[in-house]
């Protein structure tokens, strides 16, 4: 049934009397939206630069190694729903009507290319004897602590040795980068 509306107010004289303000924009937003815009280009090269490496790359992956990798995707997953999205992964799996098997089994491909990224710039660092430092380890753990206090909490040498991967895949992907 539709609605039928029996008094409207003058409308035209409504509008007309809201007045718009002024739209201001500081010198700090402009250079905090240039550093994200910045941010994010150089994500995108990189991502470009690691994919086109990786497609043209052989690898022969172990099947426990995919396996673990796309349980890891799909734990990270999990935690991304019920934070980002504010629902119960079962939810999510009736939003986009897929059982967690199904999602499971479509997480293969990603699974693949994160693998045969990593080992890429695994090799790129060895071949170009890109080395990382006790002190950037150091310092770098001390800054995941910092942002994430739960890390304390992580065995000291799994910590040390994620830490040592993270920067030499930054290292990696500076050095391709300014190629």
């Amino acid at each position: 049934m539709p609605v039928s509306i029996k008094n409207i107010p003058d409308y035209k004289k409504i509008a007309s009397q809201i007045k718009r303000g002024e739209v201001k924009v500081l010198p700090e937003e402009i250079e905090r939206l240039r550093k994200e815009k910045e941010r994010m280009e150089k994500e995108r090269v990189r991502q470009e630069i690691l994919e086109k490496i990786s497609e043209g790359s052989e690898a022969d992956i172990p099947a426990d190694l995919i396996e673990r990798e796309r349980g890891l995707i799909l734990d990270g997953l999990k935690q991304q729903v019920s934070q980002v999205f504010r629902i119960s992964f079962e939810d999510y799996l009736k939003r986009i009507n897929k059982t967690e098997k199904e999602l499971y089994d479509s997480l293969l491909p990603a699974a693949k290319k994160r693998i045969i990224g990593f080992s890429v710039l695994k090799e790129i660092a060895e071949k170009e004897n890109i080395s990382v430092s006790d002190e950037e380890i150091s310092k770098e753990e001390e800054a995941i602590i910092k942002n994430f206090p739960e890390a304390q909490n992580i065995d000291r040498e799994q910590l040390k040795e994620y830490t040592k991967d993270i920067v030499r895949n930054e290292k990696t992907l500076n050095f391709l980068e300014n190629l």
